[in-house]
């Protein structure tokens, strides 16, 4: 399953409640929030006994002009 839960495209392989996906995933936000991280998107995978939650941040370019 494929979701997008406060602007963050979420994919889901296994079945869970949208109650506890929201909930694994407002904890993930609010965690990279304070840690100043941008998040990109989240992927909740089972392998059957265990959950793996990966966690993408999105890319940070900066541009500095160099002075001449």
């Amino acid at each position: 399953m494929r979701t997008t839960i406060q602007g963050i495209p979420v994919m889901v392989d296994l079945p869970l409640s949208l109650t506890q996906i929201n909930t694994i995933v407002a904890e993930i936000i609010q965690d990279w929030a304070w840690e100043g991280r941008n998040l990109e998107r989240i992927e909740l995978i089972s392998d059957g006994q265990l959950l793996h939650i990966c966690s993408y941040e999105k890319p940070s370019v900066k541009l500095i002009p160099l002075e001449g």
